[in-house]
């Protein structure tokens, strides 16, 4: 029995060094690198700007009331075209029409006033002539001393006093004529308000709203009240988009834009860049400039308030020689990759610069390093998942994930850099954000490499690259052809 013991033990342990044996001698094992290729094609490259916006008309009047009272007539409905003063609304004129009638009687009341104050005017004139014969008679008959100094002297008084009347029928008569014109004034305004209770079209157009009932009550104290809304026309409309900062200086008047809306999935619009508005528009931290761009809407498929996915075409090249993305992004191991490049320099290499630029201490400079490098890990992540959604179309917005990797970054910067430090960083960044605009803009050419297979190694070929979609880029190189392949990926595989 001490023997059997004895021998399973023994085994249990041989066991147990053979597992171990097992998990702690790594495999001896043939591993390959397997590289995935793709060959070059002579194609259509358009390089856009995407961004989202609103369909609205050019000119939208909303028709309101300055008067209040009850709707009476109702004229018009939604969708109804009406042409300029057309009347499509009417305010009960009840109330304004007795208004009216008492300013009739006023105005009737002033002048029959006037009358009677120009008739004493007359008698004032008729009693200033008599006193003045008066006075001379009494003057005469007192230097035959015939009557008393008393009695010349009341009639001098008796003629001045009728002077006095005189000049009081005059004003009285001014009095009179201004009440006259204020009764006028009252008139006219009554008759003005019986006008507004006439509510007319201002445009021509087509009424695309409509806020009121017949039978409704418009209460015009503090605001005049929207009842109606027309648009102009509904032929030459507008969109009104958002562009971010980074790309707002590529966008410029007269481009060509190419637009979908959600009711007409796979019917492509078309419009150009109108205006580029220089008012910004800060929303957590990202700047936006608004873009105008002008469409025709001929067939009138499009209705205001449609969501238009818009891209602006900033150039487009067509038979050209074209990579795919992958490609450019691709280096072999032991490489740096040219997105983690800049300007042919690793993060680290930019976060160093960096460092000398903006006197960074060694931890800020690692802090700055591991920034950069998440920054350029999301921003591959974001391109990636652009392109496989809608099938190669970018989404709605694209510009989000790049607004909100932009932004994160810049918290993330804030939180070890000083405000100087930031402000300087920030003017950096937007210097070597130029070129690049310029170079697009005048149709040059960046460098770039791609890695073909030699041999069955990756080989290294220096192209020039234009512009770019979200799926191929243009190139030149005196190297290359159409149907060569490039390494788009690579995978360690195991015999």
């Amino acid at each position: 029995m001490i023997k059997l013991q004895t021998v399973v033990k023994a085994t249990i342990t041989v066991l147990m060094v053979i597992v171990l044996w097992w998990w702690l001698i790594p495999e001896q094992s043939n591993e390959q690198i397997k590289y995935y290729t793709q060959e070059i094609t002579l194609g259509k490259i358009e390089s856009t700007v995407n961004s989202s916006g609103t369909i609205s008309p050019v000119v939208t009047v909303d028709v309101g009331s300055e008067l209040s009272g009850l709707i009476s007539q109702l004229n018009v409905d939604f969708n109804d075209v009406v042409t300029s003063g057309q009347v499509i609304a009417r305010i009960d004129d009840r109330t304004v029409q007795s208004k009216l009638r008492q300013s009739e009687a006023d105005l009737a009341s002033a002048r029959a006033s006037l009358v009677q104050l120009q008739a004493g005017l007359t008698k004032a004139l008729t009693e200033e002539k008599l006193a003045e014969r008066e006075v001379q008679r009494t003057r005469e008959l007192r230097q035959k001393k015939l009557v008393s100094e008393s009695e010349l002297d009341i009639s001098e008084t008796t003629y001045q006093l009728s002077k006095v009347s005189i000049e009081t029928a005059k004003a009285a008569i001014l009095v009179g004529e201004a009440r006259v014109q204020q009764s006028l004034s009252s008139l006219e305004q009554a008759k003005l308000d019986i006008d507004r209770t006439y509510i007319r079209s201002p445009v021509d157009g087509v009424v695309i709203d409509r806020q009121v009932d017949k039978g409704q009550a418009v209460s015009a104290s503090l605001s005049a009240p929207t009842l109606f809304s027309i648009a102009q026309d509904l032929v030459s409309m507008q969109i009104e988009t958002d562009v971010d900062e980074a790309d707002i200086g590529r966008i410029k008047q007269n481009q060509k834009v190419r637009f979908t809306v959600d009711a007409y999935p796979e019917h492509n619009f078309s419009g150009t860049v109108s205006q580029v508005r220089k008012s910004a528009t800060v929303t957590s931290n990202v700047v936006t400039y608004k873009v105008i761009i002008s469409l025709e809407n001929k067939d009138l498929l499009l209705l205001p308030g449609m969501t238009a996915n818009v891209d602006i075409i900033l150039g487009q090249r067509d038979n050209v020689l074209r990579v795919s993305n992958s490609a450019l992004r691709f280096t072999p191991e032991g490489q740096a990759t040219d997105s983690q490049k800049g300007n042919g320099r690793d993060m680290s290499g930019r976060a160093i610069e960096l460092g000398e630029q903006l006197n960074l201490t060694a931890e800020q400079q690692k802090q700055m390093a591991e920034v950069l490098t998440t920054m350029q890990t999301n921003i591959a992540a974001a391109r990636e998942s652009a392109r496989g959604s809608r099938g190669g179309r970018p989404p709605s917005g694209p510009n989000d994930a790049m607004k909100n990797i932009r932004s994160q970054t810049d918290i993330a910067l804030r939180g070890f850099l000083s405000p100087e430090q930031m402000q300087q960083y920030q003017g950096l960044n937007q210097q070597r954000r130029k070129p690049r605009s310029s170079q697009e803009a005048n149709n040059d050419f960046q460098r770039g490499v791609v890695w073909v297979l030699r041999d069955g190694e990756p080989q290294r070929i220096n192209v020039r690259v234009g512009i770019a979609d979200l799926e191929y880029s243009e190139i030149k190189s005196d190297d290359l052809q159409e149907g060569d392949a490039v390494i788009t990926r690579a995978q360690r595989v195991t015999n």
